[in-house]
């Protein structure tokens, strides 16, 4: 079993909902992957946790009662896992029904996120990638605050002003935590034409002082697909299809980028 205390955290955000960052998260985790590293996702976005459905898996019926913490040692205190396509995940969205809402917030939330980091029975991780809800609320407090470690954050966003302007307010709060910003992904960076590959703008792009590219590297540019958007609703990541080849080799790039800050940081320890 991995001590989390020595596990890389790579957390996904972005300042506001909409953006494309869970589908971010899946494909990220996918192509760590597919480079040899054992990869653990977290979906903590508890409001909102879809990246079960994204991985091709369900849980239609509702439960009655969850537990947001467990004594060490006691029955059911340790969450496993499941493997999907090589990665090794767990979700809000295992313990409750589809239809079903996770309606605490504070610190009954920052329980709920901490179970699914810290007490799931993670195997052998070299990292681990956690998708968080949007914004800077309870639990990217609890993700970026957590104890003996940095986190490394990837920014989630498209290319409108509005985008951007929530972004910086997320890269401001990073400055109370040890969390290191690694960069941005300008999701729906166009529209993808299915028939002849040409990219089309999709929004006016932020320019200028509004424009968060002066402050963090843009890591990678994903236009956006109507057929990967597609598969995604059918649980079938681009990463595993490999249908687009332009989201295959732009996520492929993001990850041998966050891999070389992973090694630089782990050589400079």
């Amino acid at each position: 079993m991995a001590e989390l205390g020595r596990v890389p955290i790579i957390a996904v955000g972005s300042g506001k909902g909409g953006v494309g960052k869970t589908t971010v998260a899946v494909n990220l985790a996918l192509a760590l992957g597919a480079r040899g590293m054992n990869v653990g996702l977290v979906d903590a976005d508890l409001y909102g946790p879809d990246v079960p459905r994204m991985m091709g898996l369900r849980r239609r019926a509702d439960t009655s009662a969850i537990t947001v913490f467990a004594a060490q040692g006691s029955p059911g205190a340790r969450l496993e896992p499941v493997r999907r396509h090589g990665v090794q995940l767990v979700s809000a969205a295992f313990l409750l029904g589809e239809s079903q809402a996770f309606s605490a917030g504070g610190s009954l939330a920052q329980l709920m996120a901490r179970r699914l980091l810290v007490d799931t029975a993670w195997e052998d991780l070299g990292c681990l990638v956690v998708d968080l809800p949007p914004g800077t609320a309870d639990i990217q407090q609890f993700v970026f605050g957590l104890r003996g470690r940095r986190a490394f954050v990837l920014l989630v966003l498209t290319p409108q002003v509005i985008a951007h302007q929530d972004v910086r307010r997320l890269i401001a709060d990073l400055a109370r935590y040890r969390a290191v910003p690694l960069g941005g992904v300008e999701n729906m960076s166009g529209l993808l034409c299915p028939r002849c590959g040409e990219t089309t703008a999709l929004f006016p792009s932020a320019a200028g002082e509004d424009s968060v590219w002066t402050e963090i590297p843009k890591l990678a540019s994903i236009p956006f697909s109507p057929q990967a958007a597609s598969d995604a609703d059918q649980g079938r990541p681009v990463l595993v299809t490999r249908a687009i080849p332009e989201h295959v080799a732009a996520y492929e790039r993001l990850a041998a980028e966050v891999a070389r800050r992973l090694d630089e940081d782990q050589g400079a320890a």
